[in-house]
């Protein structure tokens, strides 16, 4: 895996399928993510992606009154569609992360933050917590060296890691998740 939308459409499958496995009842749950619900890491989520589209090109109304799932679908393909446009996916924009094409700020942000919350879904509703290995890596590899400025932005502190653990105990470590 590769490219930016491929790593984008993995991690947008991956927490999807959590939350089509849903019911209303369980966005009531309470989230590893404190203070927060099932349904606010799923408001939470759609929000980043919507705000990260709108960045560039028309910005998406999403309808309050839909579905989780109907809201998800409108904010990631929108968001899809706008990384895969060549002039819209390298228009160079600010974030709280700095200057990036939009383009990299999905592959650098958006991805990792739709994985590590694909986690948090599942944990809150006794779901498949498994994530995808490659992408497990790549999001390890590309924040690890954030450490300092992830912890600026109000990611939660690091946690220790068991001895032998995988790939995703260590990411979720490094994100302040407790496996």
């Amino acid at each position: 895996m590769s490219s930016t939308l491929e790593r984008y459409d993995v991690a947008v499958a991956g927490f999807r399928r959590r939350l089509e496995q849903l019911a209303p009842s369980d966005f009531s749950r309470p989230s590893p993510c404190e203070g927060w619900t099932a349904g606010d890491l799923v408001d939470h989520t759609i929000g980043a992606v919507t705000s990260v589209a709108g960045l560039v090109g028309e910005r998406l109304d999403v309808d309050a009154a839909a579905s989780y799932a109907e809201r998800y679908d409108r904010a990631t393909g929108d968001l899809r569609a706008k990384v895969a446009d060549p002039v819209l996916g390298a228009t160079v924009v600010e974030s709280p992360f700095g200057t990036l094409a939009v383009k990299q700020l999905v592959s650098s942000i958006v991805v990792h933050d739709l994985l590590v919350h694909t986690w948090d879904l599942a944990r809150a509703t006794d779901g498949d917590e498994r994530l995808d290995e490659d992408l497990v890596a790549h999001t390890y590899a590309s924040m690890s060296p954030l450490d300092d400025v992830l912890r600026e932005h109000g990611f939660a502190k690091k946690v220790d890691v068991p001895s032998g653990a995988d790939a995703q105990t260590r990411l979720l470590c490094f994100l302040g998740r407790e496996p």
